[in-house]
């Protein structure tokens, strides 16, 4: 059901919120961002809920209810900090990139060695993920951004102004895939998230995680790769201390369509867990990533996991071709 007054009012408090974030000081940005984190983390119980059972599932015993809260507190802050920064991104330019990231694994670029070698660089909903495709378009990428479906028709092209306001292209999330196969088979390079949580019906893998959990992920960037020819660079971004940030890029998984495409998404999503590890309160608890458990142990599921149909035939027919 279409809601004009209530789609207008997110469309006004956006603009007025893009226009005010991009007037502010850079250096501000982190404090207010740990003020907005701190107050939305104790307005939001659904999503404080779905954090520390999370974690709990995730680090069975590891933290103390009081290190819980102050991770699950964390994420609230670093997202706030992301979507302030995204807000801020028509600021960002070559030299303030080049003073405020820094680039490691890039010292032996096959890539740029070969600029007709296709990349995939997959990432997770990880510290400041949406500066990757922007300050990449100065670095490592410049490339197309896949327009998000928002439920308010007026908000998209907000999002698509600041996710291109480096120089990235913005293409329709309609026949996404097909324009991605073109645009590697040029020789082209983007960006894709890996951590959403899919229904088992769409085109979904089974992967461990965390030492015990099974979640559905996506196998596009893999099923890209094998057709294409394109290497696979788990890229990171990771904070300072100073306030700068880090991004990091994984050695490249080169995917042979003679490889099972399951065991390559696992080997991407283990490169980029190894980082939830050492700093927890980055990644986005608050996001329910297991909607799903199997029958059989799965006493560290979170509350929300149900039982699937679906699910259980996805496991049986991974475990059939493990065999």
């Amino acid at each position: 059901m279409n809601h004009p007054l209530r789609d207008w009012l997110e469309y006004a408090g956006l603009s007025a919120a893009a226009w005010l974030v991009a007037q502010l000081d850079f250096r501000t940005l982190r404090p207010l961002a740990d003020f907005i984190g701190s107050v939305v983390y104790h307005l939001d119980p659904r999503g404080r809920r779905t954090a520390l059972q999370n974690l709990e599932s995730a680090f069975p015993k590891k933290f103390s209810p009081a290190q819980k809260r102050r991770i699950a507190r964390g994420s609230y802050r670093t997202f706030a900090r992301t979507m302030l920064e995204l807000l801020w991104a028509p600021n960002l330019t070559e030299e303030f990139v080049r003073d405020h990231i820094v680039f490691e694994g890039w010292e032996h670029d096959t890539c740029r060695a070969n600029p007709e070698k296709s990349a995939i660089y997959c990432c997770m909903h990880f510290s400041n993920f949406e500066w990757l495709s922007l300050a990449g378009a100065y670095s490592f990428m410049k490339g197309p951004v896949i327009a998000q479906n928002f439920k308010n028709p007026f908000l998209g092209p907000i999002f698509n102004h600041l996710r291109s306001s480096t120089g990235n292209t913005v293409i329709p999330q309609e026949r996404a895939m097909i324009r991605m196969f073109k645009h590697l088979q040029l020789g082209g390079q983007f960006g894709l998230l890996i951590d959403l949580n899919l229904d088992p019906e769409e085109g979904s893998v089974p992967i461990s995680c965390f030492n015990g959990l099974t979640a559905c992920v996506t196998p596009a960037h893999v099923a890209l790769a094998q057709r294409t020819g394109a290497a696979i660079f788990p890229v990171e971004c990771r904070p300072l201390e100073d306030g700068r940030y880090r991004v990091i890029r994984h050695s490249p998984i080169e995917c042979s369509p003679q490889l099972d495409p399951v065991l390559l998404v696992q080997e991407c999503w283990d490169a980029l867990e190894k980082g939830i590890h050492i700093y927890p309160e980055c990644w986005l608890w608050p996001y329910k990533y297991w909607r799903h458990k199997p029958r059989e142990n799965n006493e560290r599921y979170p509350t929300y996991a149900n039982y699937s149909t679906r699910f259980d035939e996805l496991l049986k027919n991974h475990a059939s071709a493990r065999a």
